[in-house]
């Protein structure tokens, strides 16, 4: 081969390696490209231009002020879908409220509010991953935190300061961290550094404490096992109804989000013997769930029973203790009314804990009086 042909060959390589790394693609990005606040645009402009019915994208546009052909609605499109806001796209005939997005625009309560925005928060699966693994620590240093995206989750080193940045501002627009404990932190939005110390981050479920320091433990059902339960029943009667009627009460509230494995956990054998109170949901008689009600009945200890209206009665329960009933459906409307009326089965269950009668006190009243 001659020198020139080698020179060809040589030039031909380079050219095909340039035009590969031209078509090479860039790695697709798993979590949303703006935040939640921002992608909530759509949603809004649905309820107060639209009444919350199907809208077409050209009219989307022009109530956001952009071009029916903007790449930022594309972007927030696209960021919306993920966060579980709304569905459709530019090229498609119209764009609609989801579950979540309907949740947040018509919250009845700043409670249920803040519950939905989180929920849709978590809806994207690596956000939801990030706050699981660092299990309600702060975010490390950059250096730290992009070395775990990168080996733990697989986030190439191209998004980890977006997706930083994003994490944290939706931290902060789902009052997650520390400033929303009580505890001194630096705003979010004044950030200019990360730091282990300002960095927010969430637990499983609970982001705020009381200064008394009372513990709540829920014991419930986590899947829907009967056909009248649409999927993520469960979470909603945590989310918009337990949670905030047992924090009012002055709880701080957590529970075991699992699918009730055969061997129960240390932890939440831990969790029934030492909380202050236990909430139990004895909806559609989860044997789980009575199994742990036994448990913390065993030790004598404030227990407060909640179940569906639709949820049969248990006979050994019912007639000897006061079970408080919710609404089943689950709508605006009777969520308001409900979370009250939990509040204040929660706080007289606290209340009159020393002076109610046990189950177990009652059980053994009634055996030493048939002897």
């Amino acid at each position: 081969m001659s020198e020139d042909d080698k020179a060809n060959d040589q030039n031909d390589a380079r050219t095909n390696s340039s035009a590969e790394k031209i078509k090479r693609p860039k790695s697709p990005r798993p979590f949303p490209s703006a935040t939640l606040e921002k992608s909530l645009s759509i949603a809004l402009a649905i309820k107060e231009k639209n009444a919350g019915n199907p809208w077409q994208p050209t009219q989307v546009a022009k109530a956001l002020n952009m071009g029916a052909k903007s790449s930022a609605l594309d972007t927030y499109a696209r960021a919306s879908q993920l966060y579980g806001l709304t569905s459709g796209s530019r090229q498609s005939p119209a764009f609609s409220l989801e579950k979540l997005g309907r949740e947040i625009v018509y919250a009845p309560s700043p409670d249920a509010l803040i519950g939905a925005r989180r929920r849709a928060f978590l809806n994207v699966e690596l956000f939801a991953k990030v706050l699981q693994y660092y299990k309600g620590n702060n975010l490390p240093e950059f250096e730290y935190l992009s070395n775990t995206l990168n080996l733990e989750f697989g986030l190439p080193a191209e998004w980890h300061q977006e997706f930083r940045d994003i994490f944290i501002e939706n931290c902060r627009y789902c009052e997650i961290g520390n400033q929303w404990t009580g505890l001194e932190s630096t705003p979010v939005q004044q950030q200019r550094t990360p730091t282990a110390a300002t960095s927010p981050v969430i637990s499983s479920f609970a982001a705020s404490e009381n200064r008394e320091g009372k513990r709540c433990f829920v014991i419930m059902p986590f899947t829907e096992r009967i056909p009248n339960r649409s999927a993520g029943f469960f979470a909603e009667v945590f989310d918009s109804l337990i949670k905030p009627a047992a924090e009012a009460a002055g709880f701080d509230v957590s529970t075991a989000n699992t699918d009730g494995s055969e061997v129960i956990q240390s932890t939440i054998i831990n969790e029934l013997m030492d909380a202050d109170l236990v909430v139990a949901d004895l909806t559609d008689h989860n044997p789980n769930v009575l199994f742990e009600l036994g448990l913390r009945m065993s030790q004598e200890k404030p227990v407060a029973i909640i179940k569906t209206s639709d949820t049969g009665r248990i006979f050994d329960v019912d007639n000897m203790l006061r079970v408080f009933e919710y609404n089943e459906n689950m709508w605006p409307s009777t969520i308001k009314t409900d979370i009250p009326s939990l509040e204040g089965h929660i706080r007289a269950t606290w209340d009159k804990r020393d002076t109610n009668r046990t189950y177990m006190s009652i059980l053994r009243a009634n055996g030493l009086n048939n002897h």
